[in-house]
């Protein structure tokens, strides 16, 4: 991957300042920052019209779906909605499914202990249909780097295992996390929906109906979504986690939508994209995503600008040589992110910092993991004491220069599972490929000065 080219597309970072927050957002890439910029001075009209600027303008908007579409693998633009974040998307999802759930216990949901974007709508739904929500939790793995005497607390993750028995023939709906916003660990969506299709099926003797849905936004950054691969049902992801504006994108299999939504929409809109998308999504957003899957193609693509591929790409009807170019893209991106973990991930499990305390939130096995690494500090072997995390945060901005955060991100669940404070939570580095190993050092060397390590 050629770095060079990569950070010379985000402004944001000319100014050497270390963004190591991208989990909560990440920088925008100059082609969309233009085409807002463009679509605002050129085409700023209602969509729908019929004289030429009004064409011009749905012309444009309509890349934005179109462009999705070939991003996450989805057979048609017409399987893709927008919001403003991913959470109003999932609650849309829960209000229009409720017609379709049974009452009184005869349907059954289970999410994981995970941001609540992807729990809070069916627990709601769960409440309104007097049904039940199980929770697949996380459990204690075996992980040599982040649990290196098996006393680290920290050290879990999901096992398909515990799924298993929590699926019956009363499972209506799975909802499951591609990527933990503060484990780090991606999980292997295709397999695991693979096991619950059967399972049910096994279990309801053939008549069981069960969907699942899928929280992508801290697996997106990363690698690529696959929907028609991984056989969900709905999948979504924010936008401004992924080089663009802020806005989120849902697909929601038509397959689905025909057989299982209703319309949350004015009684006279039938269309199934609009009977889930309330509302128009801002325009000049929606416009400017587009320009985030030809940035990404260019990627591990020699001698692609992001503007000539723009039109040709949105266009294109060889989804196979689309495919491959993003296979080749995010094969370069995670060669290039496992680097970051690799040396970041090194330093926070030496052992003199497992001796003063510091310990990984998750697994450290990079070939599961995303450049998102939460860890706290406890009490030191000789007795130094534990550090809140909002303090190690505190340091680290009083030295200027770096970014990072505290807290639960919105997976406050998971953070009471794990028997931390709720309002402290964990630190957290969330880096993508934009950043650079020099960037990592400045980092380590950053929380050394705030944790009060020696060299």
């Amino acid at each position: 991957m050629d770095i060079e080219f990569v950070r010379s597309q985000f402004p944001a970072l000319a100014d050497g300042y270390i963004y190591a927050d991208n989990a909560g957002g990440s920088q925008c890439n100059k082609g969309v920052i233009d085409a807002i910029t463009d679509y605002l001075c050129r085409t700023n009209v209602q969509l729908g019209a019929d004289y030429s600027i009004g064409v011009k303008s749905t012309t444009r908007v309509s890349m934005g779906p179109a462009a999705t579409a070939l991003l996450v693998n989805s057979s048609s633009p017409s399987e893709i909605i927008f919001s403003n974040a991913s959470t109003q998307l999932s609650e849309n999802l829960a209000r229009a499914l409720e017609h379709t759930i049974r009452p009184d216990g005869e349907d059954e949901f289970i999410a994981m202990c995970e941001h609540e974007t992807n729990v809070g709508p069916w627990q709601k739904l769960a409440g309104r249909t007097r049904n039940k929500l199980l929770f697949w939790n996380p459990t204690r793995i075996q992980d040599a780097g982040s649990n290196q005497d098996g006393s680290n607390p920290y050290a879990v993750g999901y096992l398909v295992e515990n799924l298993i028995p929590l699926l019956s023939s009363k499972t209506r709906l799975v909802a499951l996390s591609a990527c933990s916003n503060i484990l780090g660990s991606f999980m292997d969506i295709k397999n695991i929906t693979k096991i619950i299709r059967e399972t049910v099926h096994e279990r309801s003797g053939g008549l069981g109906r069960v969907e699942v849905v899928v929280d992508c936004v801290a697996y997106a950054p990363h690698r690529r979504i696959d929907v028609r691969d991984w056989d969900v049902d709905y999948a979504f992801f924010s936008y401004y986690k992924v080089y663009g504006p802020h806005i989120a994108a849902m697909y929601v299999r038509a397959g689905s939508a025909q057989s299982s939504l209703g319309s949350i929409s004015h009684y006279f809109i039938t269309d199934p994209t609009n009977r889930l998308q309330l509302g128009g999504p801002g325009y000049e957003l929606t416009y400017a995503i587009s320009r985030v899957l030809p940035y990404l193609m260019s990627i591990g693509n020699a001698n692609t600008s992001n503007s000539s591929l723009v039109e040709k790409v949105i266009s294109s009807t060889d989804e196979l040589s689309i495919g491959s170019a993003l296979t080749k893209s995010f094969d370069a991106i995670a060669k290039q992110e496992s680097t970051l973990v690799e040396r970041l991930i090194g330093f926070l499990t030496e052992k003199k910092q497992w001796n003063r305390g510091v310990r990984v939130v998750g697994g450290v096995d990079l070939r599961e993991r995303a450049p998102t690494i939460s860890f706290v500090v406890v009490e030191g072997k000789d007795g130094e004491p534990a550090m809140r995390s909002q303090d190690i945060v505190a340091g680290v901005d009083a030295q200027g220069g770096i970014g990072i955060r505290f807290g639960h991100f919105y997976a406050a669940r998971l953070i009471e599972f794990l028997g931390l404070p709720e309002a402290d939570g964990v630190v957290r580095v969330s880096l993508v490929h934009y950043n650079t190993l020099e960037e990592v050092d400045a980092i380590i060397t950053a929380l050394k000065k705030a944790i009060g390590l020696k060299d």
